[in-house]
C-alpha cells in the first residue's frame, strides 16, 4: 500500500461522505474497478506522458462523465491530471475498506464440507453477527477434506471449527 493511494482514498471517501454520496460513490467506484481490471491498457494510456494531457482528459470526460457520480468523476480527473492512476486500485481498496469499516460491515469466507442449509447458514451469520457486531456479508464454499464442521475467516481471524482440526487435536492429546 502506498501512502498516495490512501490519501487519495481519504479524500474521495470524506468528500462522499459530505457530499451524502457513499453508497453512490461505493457503487459506481465497485463498477470502474472492474472495468479497469478488464482494460488495464486504459491506465496505462491515461498515465502515458506521450499523449497530451488533455486528450487524456477527454477520454476520461468521455468515458465517465455524466455516467457515474460526479465527485468519482472529479477524482478521477485529478488523478489523471497528477498522473497519479497507477495508485487507482490501491485509493480503491482503501475507500472499500473505509466504507467496511463506516458500514461495519464483515466478509465472512464460511467453509462446510457439504453445503449449508439455508437454516445453518442464517444460524452461522447470526452468531457471527453477535461476535462480531458487524454485519455479515458472507462467501460460502464447500471443501469436502475438512470432513465436517466448519471454518470461518473473518476479520483477519481463522476458526477452525472442523473434524480434521478436532482429529489433529485428539492425535496431539494421545501421542
Amino acid at each position: 500500500m502506498t501512502n498516495v493511494g490512501r490519501e487519495y482514498a481519504i479524500a474521495l471517501f470524506e468528500a462522499a461522505y459530505e457530499d451524502g454520496s457513499l453508497d453512490a460513490v461505493r457503487e459506481d467506484l465497485t463498477e470502474i474497478r472492474k472495468l479497469l481490471k478488464k482494460e488495464p491498457d486504459y491506465i496505462s494510456f491515461l498515465m502515458n506522458p506521450g499523449i497530451p494531457k488533455e486528450e487524456r482528459l477527454d477520454s476520461l470526460s468521455e468515458a465517465f462523465e455524466g455516467n457515474v457520480e460526479d465527485l468519482l468523476y472529479s477524482f478521477l480527473a485529478v488523478m489523471v491530471t497528477n498522473n497519479h492512476m497507477n495508485e487507482f486500485f490501491t485509493a480503491a481498496k482503501e475507500f472499500e475498506k473505509m466504507y467496511e469499516d463506516y458500514k461495519k460491515i464483515s466478509f465472512a469466507v464460511i467453509t462446510s464440507a457439504v453445503k449449508l442449509t439455508d437454516e445453518e447458514k442464517r444460524k452461522i451469520v447470526t452468531r457471527l453477527r453477535k461476535v462480531t457486531g458487524k454485519a455479515i456479508s458472507p462467501i460460502y464454499k464447500v471443501d469436502e477434506s475438512i470432513i465436517g464442521g466448519i471454518t470461518v475467516t473473518c476479520d483477519g481471524k481463522f476458526f477452525d471449527g472442523s473434524v480434521v482440526r478436532n482429529l489433529k487435536n485428539i492425535k496431539e492429546v494421545i501421542s
